[in-house]
This record gives C-alpha cells, structure tokens and sequence, in this order.
C-alpha cells in the first residue's frame, strides 16, 4: 500500500511543527516539497504530548488516506480520538456513495488524555459570520471561549486582513463578554487541492468544502481542548438537514469526532441562515448590544466588500 508517514512532532512555546513523509504517488496531492505541518497559537502548548500534538495533521491526512487507500503511519495518538475515527468516517463514506473510502491508519501506542477531573468550560469556533454569532450567542450563557483560526478564509499572508479580524474579535469579545484565542496554521495551504479535486471528482465537490474544512477545523482544536480542558467544543452548522447539500462540516462528522474526553457539537443545525438572522437581531434589540458581520469570504483584507452575492444576501436578510 501506499503510505503517509508522520514524523515526530516538535513542540516550542506556542507553536507545533509535524514533518511527514509519504509515497511517491502520494507527492502530488502536497505543494510543499518539504511536507512540514505548522501551527501556532497564542497561549503555551509546550508541555503537549506527541499523542495530541499529531491530531491537526491526522485530521487532514485522513481523508486523503482513506481515498487513495493509503496507510497512515502513526508514533502516538490520543485514544478518544482513535476510537472516534471509524465513527466519523462513516458520515463521509454516507455522504459520497459514489467514492470508495477505504486505507487504514497505525498506531504504534494509545494514549489515554482525559482529565482526572471534567471541567465545565466550552469553546466555540468563531469566525465573525453568522452562523458563527448565532451559535455564540445561543450559547453566551456557558461564556464560550472564541477559538479564531487564520489560515482558512483569512490567508496566513494576509496581514491587514488578519489585523481587521482581530480587531472585530477582540471588539466581540469585549461587548459580550467572551475570552479568545487564535489559532494559525498552513492546514489549507500545504495541499495541492488541483490533484485534489481531480481524485473526488465523481463527488461533484471541492475538496475545500466537500471534504476538509470540517475535520481540518477541528483537529487544530485538540491542543487547546488539552492545555484548557474544554469538554465541549461548538461548531456552526451552515446547512440545515432539508438543505442535502454534501459538505465536510455536517452533524454526522463533527458530532462523532472526540479527543482528550471533549465532544463536538454541530450547533444549529435546525435554523436556516434566515432564521440565525432574526435570532440575531431579537438578542441584540433585547440586550442592546452591539456587534458587526463579517461574512465576505472574497473581499482580501478581511472585510465585508458589500458587493458580492454573499455580502447582499446577508444585509438583504
């Protein structure tokens, strides 16, 4: 079989490099010649163990392994997380009928990373967008930490973009009442999502959507959910279940994918974007608060360009 081999991760202050290796036939689907994995965040992760810091990259290989029937070849991973894989697998293989998900991942050593004590502290994916604050706001009561990632809408080069972004989390997080982290990683950018899209083409789907950006979102979660003691993490749903349109976040994926004794919630799956709206402005004229949307995903520089079909819809609804 053809394989991916994951190198020993290592782990500085804020920051986790994992370099990999992999068959040749397998080269193609990377754009880096020397396949290293970075993530940084801002807060200590480097007492994380080897067993954690490896879910960021195991969550956006598998896919990849799965459809090339491929071997993923794994040191250490977190137990929870390893019994969780064949349970989130079948949401993509229920999913895309038309692609064969097959490979296999192997795991020299489990690790058992579950707090002696649960605490009750959550966190929510937070982008700024709708889907984002209607679950922040469905959830403001259990004061979620905001988790914001660049790397995925805002590109890791973008630097007025990201500076736009953290100064309407950190003007969020200061008018509700929430704390924040960020999370940096080239995730979407070390893959070469041409070959990509040409191996799922029968799924009519981008790889981007159709296949990473869920699980890929998630697994740069572990770190923190391990370092903080998260027991739940909260996504936002962009679809709801009369939509039956495929995408790589859905309920049957992200709420079977657990590590370090934390689950997932695909929150809010049962309102349509319109309905988030109105929940939206019902919160805001009953607490009198104030927040602003940013929603555009074409407009560089993190901005709303007010002009695209996306910005329109939003102000319209």
């Amino acid at each position: 079989m053809d394989y991916i081999s994951i190198l020993s991760p290592v782990i500085a202050e804020n920051e986790i490099k994992v370099a990999f290796d992999c068959s040749p036939s397998l080269k193609k689907y990377f754009l880096h010649s020397r396949y290293c994995f970075d993530i940084r965040y801002d807060i200590d992760v480097k007492n994380l163990p080897s067993s954690i810091a490896v879910i960021p990259l195991v969550c956006n290989l598998l896919p990849i392994v799965w459809l090339t029937d491929s071997v993923l070849k794994v040191e250490s991973i977190d137990k929870d997380f390893y019994d969780s894989i064949e349970e989130f697998k079948r949401g993509y293989v229920n999913m895309y009928p038309q692609l064969e998900f097959r490979g296999k991942i192997e795991i020299e050593r489990l690790e058992d990373n579950r707090p002696d004590i649960p605490n009750e502290k959550v966190a929510a994916l937070f982008s700024g967008g709708v889907d984002a604050f209607a679950t922040l706001i469905a959830h403001l009561n259990e004061k979620p930490t905001l988790l914001t990632v660049r790397g995925a809408d805002i590109a890791q080069d973008d630097e007025e973009g990201w500076l736009n972004v953290t100064h309407h989390i950190e003007e969020t997080s200061k008018e509700l009442g929430c704390d924040f982290i960020y999370i940096s990683s080239n995730f979407h950018a070390i893959l070469n999502e041409y070959f990509l899209n040409r191996l799922i083409a029968k799924s009519k789907e981008s790889w981007w959507h159709g296949f990473q950006h869920g699980i890929g979102l998630l697994g740069l979660v572990a770190p923190v959910v391990y370092q903080k003691g998260f027991k739940t993490i909260y996504i936002a749903s962009t679809y709801t279940k009369d939509d039956h349109i495929p995408c790589a976040s859905h309920p049957d994926i992200d709420n079977y994918v657990r590590f370090c004794g934390a689950h997932i919630v695909h929150d809010q799956y049962e309102y349509t974007r319109q309905n988030k709206l109105t929940h939206i402005c019902q919160f805001l004229n009953e607490s009198h608060k104030r927040i602003s949307l940013r929603v555009c995903w074409k407009s560089r520089g993190g901005k709303n360009c007010c002009v695209c079909e996306k910005c329109l819809r939003t102000i319209y609804g």
